[in-house]
């Protein structure tokens, strides 16, 4: 060991910074704490009692302050440091009589009292970094033997590697720290790209923009987990509308006349939309930074404080904005930012496909309007008839209704009158426009052949439908009836019935008869060469000829037979009313929910006065 000259214990020139970022990072390593430490305290104590001095130090300095984890005997005042030197020069400082060297400026160790005699070694890391010293000192002057040299030497050694020692433990602790932030940011990654993919998959499947409100609460309770959610559109007017549905019921909004507002109005929607980016208020002062008081104060309605709007992005600009809130700070990083506003993204896409899809059934179900027939006024009958579409409308169907009067070669003064209440197969759009065209080839073919009976009507319009590949394909039931000779009142019915729910008449006095002769579907290719029949009736005065869909009286759950029975009961209930509250009766009391077409037609034969 060397002996280091106190000629001049100030001059540091070339020596190491004591604040140097690296040495601080190793000395945060081995815990810059005042506290002693049992193994550094056990280290200074084996020099104290080797060297016999009254005190000895483990210090390590930080800078400007310096810290002792070991310490025996009496300590030097935190401020009186003589280990800076060992520090700033990398090197071993021997000094024999202190008193004998005038002390730098500001050096309050060189003029202690108590420390006269001193010999302090580095003590370093790994890599050599000196984090302090190892030191000896004594109260009087003091030749230090080379023997107690190299003991301090050897126990700096042992100093250093007990350092090391706990760098290497803690640099385990930061790596498994490291690990542990890792695997938590992976699994958050993972949970969010799970998300993502439910979100898109969830967003897939959805029609209409009720289902489209309950796909985004699904998906944005989970990790972002809002507590309230809110969907605006902007509309054909130029202004934003807030969609109000079953998971989004009227609040606060309906009282500030918030519900709907133009795309410059105070708010995080319109802002959202207008400059097509997504806006976030982490707390309540910054957004009453950028809202006026209507807007704070409904915001405090809501009892919300941290709010995002993202743009719902359209082909031609944003379609409109949804707003996430939270009831008290939520922090939200870039990550959960990007996952609203892609969640937004498939939310946009499903509200455009929604709406496409809400607006083709409504042209859809207006065209199905427009081919129902406006029922004729025919001399000694009253008819009515109901239509009532599915609940769910993304299912349009082939149901229809039709009373037309044919000339009758036979009696020309009294026409007869076909009536047809049919289902083609298929709930489409498909389905609605066959629908259209069979009902007026059926019209068509009664027309051209006044003479024929029901089933020739029938089989003519099957051969056209073949011949032109129409392609349609269903149950029917189509009658002719024909009216009265003087002074009878009874009509007679002809009729054919292709695989359709059977007919009932309703007598005078409220019995009822089922039709259910029938023959097979029309326009299946198997079952073109299966026989047809006409059958025959008498319709009294005073009864009720009845028609329908399999809408009314089928049920999931539910046999026909049981549905049916139900329809005879109302009939028999209600037969003494007319025949528009009879098919509106009936309608509402057994379909008020129905998930099909539902027709119902009824025909009145006045009793004869």
């Amino acid at each position: 060991m060397t002996a280091e000259s106190l000629d001049d214990p100030a001059d540091n020139t070339g020596c190491e910074d004591l604040g140097d970022p690296d040495r601080l990072d190793a000395l945060d390593g081995c815990g810059r704490s005042a506290a002693t430490n049992p193994q550094m305290d056990g280290i200074a104590e084996r020099v104290r009692r080797r060297l016999n001095v009254p005190t000895a130090l483990v210090s390590l300095l930080q800078g400007e302050q310096q810290v002792f984890p070991g310490l025996a005997g009496r300590a030097t005042p935190l401020s009186h440091s003589l280990c800076q030197h060992v520090v700033a020069t990398a090197e071993p400082l021997v000094i024999t009589d202190a008193r004998n060297h005038p002390p730098a400026p500001g050096d309050l160790a060189m003029s202690d009292p108590d420390v006269v005699a001193y010999a302090g070694v580095p003590v370093i890391d790994g890599v050599g970094q000196v984090l302090g010293s190892l030191c000896a000192i004594d109260t009087r002057p003091r030749n230090w033997a080379p023997a107690e040299l190299e003991t301090l030497e050897d126990l700096a050694r042992v100093c250093s590697a007990e350092l090391r020692l706990r760098l290497a433990l803690v640099d385990a602790q930061r790596e498994r720290r490291r690990r542990d932030e890792l695997d938590e940011a992976l699994r958050r990654s993972y949970d969010r790209s799970q998300a993502l993919l439910t979100a898109s998959q969830a967003f897939t499947e959805t029609t209409t923009l009720a289902q489209a409100q309950a796909r985004l609460d699904d998906v944005l309770s989970g990790d972002l987990a809002p507590t309230y959610i809110e969907i605006t559109l902007l509309g054909r007017d130029g202004r934003l509308h807030r969609l109000v549905g079953p998971a989004h019921s009227p609040g606060p909004e309906n009282s500030t006349g918030l519900l709907e507002y133009g795309v410059n109005a105070p708010m995080p929607t319109a802002t959202a939309v207008r400059e097509s980016r997504t806006m976030h208020y982490a707390d309540r002062a910054q957004f009453d930074a950028d809202h006026p008081v209507q807007s704070q104060n409904l915001l405090r309605a809501l009892d919300l404080h941290t709010v995002v709007a993202v743009p719902l992005p359209g082909g031609q600009g944003p379609r409109g904005a949804i707003v996430l809130g939270w009831d008290r700070h939520r922090a939200l990083d870039a990550m959960d930012l990007l996952a609203a506003t892609t969640i937004a993204g498939y939310a946009a896409h499903a509200i455009t496909r929604a709406e496409l899809q809400q607006h083709r059934i409504d042209v859809v179900y207006r065209l199905q309007q427009a081919m129902l027939t406006e029922l004729p006024p025919v001399h000694g009958l009253r008819m009515a008839a109901h239509y009532r579409p599915a609940d769910f409308r993304d299912q349009v169907g082939g149901d229809w209704y039709d009373a037309v009067a044919l000339p009758d070669p036979a009696h020309p003064a009294h026409p007869l009158l076909a009536v047809t209440v049919g289902d083609i197969i298929g709930h489409d759009v498909d389905a609605a426009t066959i629908m259209g065209q069979t009902r007026s080839m059926i019209r068509q073919a009664g027309w051209d052949h006044p003479s024929a009976s029901p089933t020739q009507t029938l089989e003519a319009f099957e051969t056209a439908n073949a011949g032109l590949q129409l392609g349609a394909a269903g149950s029917l039931v189509l009658a002719h009836l024909r009216p009265p000779g003087p002074g009878t009142g009874t009509w007679l019915m002809t009729w054919t019935n292709a695989g359709h729910p059977p007919p009932l008449v309703v007598r005078a006095n409220g019995t009822t008869v089922l039709l259910d002769a029938h023959d097979a579907l029309f326009g299946l290719a198997a079952l073109r060469q299966s026989p047809r029949h006409d059958h025959y009736t008498d319709l009294e005065p005073g009864s009720t000829l009845f028609l329908y869909t399999d809408g009314l009286i089928e049920r999931r759950g539910q046999d026909l037979d049981t549905g049916l029975e139900n329809l005879r009961g109302l009939l028999t209930d209600h037969h003494e009313g007319s025949v528009q509250s009879l098919v509106e009766t009936t309608v509402d009391a057994l379909a008020p929910d129905a998930t099909d077409d539902v027709i119902a037609f009824a025909i009145h034969i006045p009793t004869v006065t």
